[in-house]
């Protein structure tokens, strides 16, 4: 396919520019005739302000006396996206086009009812006249109805689009109006009547609670169980003090007596009381005698003959025996000895009497001790499941005083709440009511002529060229050869008359 140069575009357009002029100005022409014929559109905006308030506020139900801290929901787009979704609810369309009217809002509805669709729509349909138009006029205020959150900021826009300047703003404050009871609606907490039905029954439950806490303490004669309790344990701290203070000291005393057993069984039970010892004098007297005599008879001999002399040597043994003699008998003891009661057996005796009969009495004691640390502790058991039954019924009577207390302060929350809703009182408020619109949106004029020259000039240039394709004719010596591939010899001029 040979290739357009720009000649060949402008030959076109010279060619077909009656075409071309033809349908731009039946284009711009039928645009703005019908601009200025077309019903105008008007359009009337309320604003709302959606503020943090009681309905953002969560407060646990905790029982009383606990610190509750409220909770507020900060997460803004969810409770804004929130309320556009009420206000774009079929319910709030079906209450304003009940309250004005289908046929008010629209009125092509009655000739659309009256005419030949409207026969056959009322030949098929069972649910009466006016339910087809109300249902399609709670879908056209739908689709006219705009709703949206105005950026970076706390406020929406509720917009509707409507042929009647005065009834678009009437339509928009009544579905303001609608939606302010039905928010109050939404949030409402629950009724104070149920609260109140609540409190009293659970008055009543905490009388018979405080009733049969009084009984029980009556008939186990409770006034304090802590403090027995405690009295109790420290009784029987000190007792089995007293107890392991008894066992000490009666194996203290098991150990003396078997001490005492034993030194008195190695005890003599008697022991010498005096003893005399003497010498024999008169032996030693006759040995003494003796030996002077011989001590004598030798310097007798020593003055007559030596040392060496038989008489002298014989007197000199003499001498020797009698002082062996002497000797003896001086090493010698003669006497006599007198015995009594051992007085230590005696102390021994008494003192083994002594501790056996403090064993006795230990054991006793021990007994005793025993026996009374038995009954503290039955008592101590039975104080035990008294006071588990005394709790058990405290924390009942506790748990009904919070939960009367949690109940009184929802009662008094839910009638705060409740005559706030009477009043109207909400987290929203009304920036702007609407007004009734001085200057349709549409239709615009200008763009229309403006959408209108470009729709123009680009489809009158497409016809162009869309003729120019379905045109088969040959018209110049290169379409000639091109397509029938003849060479073209001579050509003569079309002549016009």
């Amino acid at each position: 396919m040979p290739s357009t140069s720009l000649r060949d575009f402008l030959a076109i357009v010279f060619k077909r520019k009656v075409q071309i002029m033809l349908f731009f100005t039946i284009t711009v022409f039928t645009v703005i005739v019908g601009s200025f014929m077309v019903r105008p559109t008007y359009q009337a905006t309320a604003q709302i302000l959606v503020k943090v308030g009681r309905e953002n506020i969560y407060l646990p139900n905790l029982p009383a006396g606990s610190t509750a801290n409220p909770v507020i929901s900060s997460n803004r787009e969810e409770q804004i996206n929130s309320e556009i979704e009420i206000l774009k609810s079929q319910f709030l369309a079906e209450k304003v086009v009940e309250s004005m009217g289908p046929t008010v809002i629209y009125e092509d509805l009655v000739v659309s009812e009256s005419g030949l669709s409207g026969f056959w729509r009322a030949l098929f349909q069972t649910t009466g006249d006016s339910q087809p138009a109300l249902q399609r006029a709670i879908i056209e205020l739908q689709k006219n109805l705009g709703v949206e959150a105005v950026r970076k900021s706390d406020v929406i826009s509720v917009s509707f689009k409507h042929k009647d300047p005065s009834l678009a703003a009437r339509l928009v404050n009544t579905l303001v109006s609608f939606y302010l009871d039905r928010h109050l609606d939404v949030h409402k907490s629950a009724q104070s009547g149920f609260f109140r039905e609540q409190s009293a029954i659970l008055e009543n439950k905490l009388k018979q609670a405080e009733e049969n806490l009084e009984t029980f303490k009556k008939e186990h004669n409770l006034t304090a169980p802590e403090a027995e309790r405690s009295l109790l344990l420290t009784k029987m701290a000190d007792l089995r003090a007293a107890l392991n203070q008894t066992l000490s000291q009666e194996a203290e005393t098991e150990n003396r007596l078997r001490q005492l057993r034993h030194q008195l069984a190695t005890t003599p039970k008697t022991i010498p009381l005096d003893e005399e010892i003497d010498q024999n004098p008169l032996a030693i007297n006759s040995l003494q005698a003796k030996l002077v005599e011989l001590e004598l008879q030798e310097r007798e001999l020593l003055s007559k003959y030596n040392d060496q002399n038989l008489l002298v040597q014989k007197v000199r043994d003499q001498i020797q025996i009698v002082r062996k003699s002497l000797a003896e008998q001086e090493s010698k003891r003669y006497g006599r000895s007198r015995s009594g009661v051992n007085t230590i057996y005696q102390s021994l005796q008494q003192e083994l009497f002594r501790n056996g009969a403090e064993m006795e009495a230990l054991g006793a004691k021990k007994k005793s001790q025993r026996a009374h640390l038995g009954d503290y502790q039955t008592k101590l058991e039975e104080l035990r499941r008294v006071e588990t039954e005394f709790s058990r019924l405290q924390q009942e009577v506790e748990v009904d005083r919070q939960n009367y207390r949690l109940y009184l302060t929802k009662f008094e929350e839910s009638r705060i709440s409740n005559a706030m809703d009477t009043e109207k009182i909400a987290n929203i408020s009304l920036i702007e009511p609407a007004r009734v619109p001085l200057k349709p949106v549409s239709p615009k004029i200008l763009l229309n002529i403006v959408l209108a020259i470009f729709l123009g000039g680009f489809g009158a240039f497409g016809l162009a060229f869309f003729l120019e394709y379905l045109d088969d004719s040959l018209e110049k010596d290169e379409d000639v050869e091109n397509y029938l591939h003849l060479p073209v010899v001579a050509s003569i001029p079309e002549l016009k008359t």
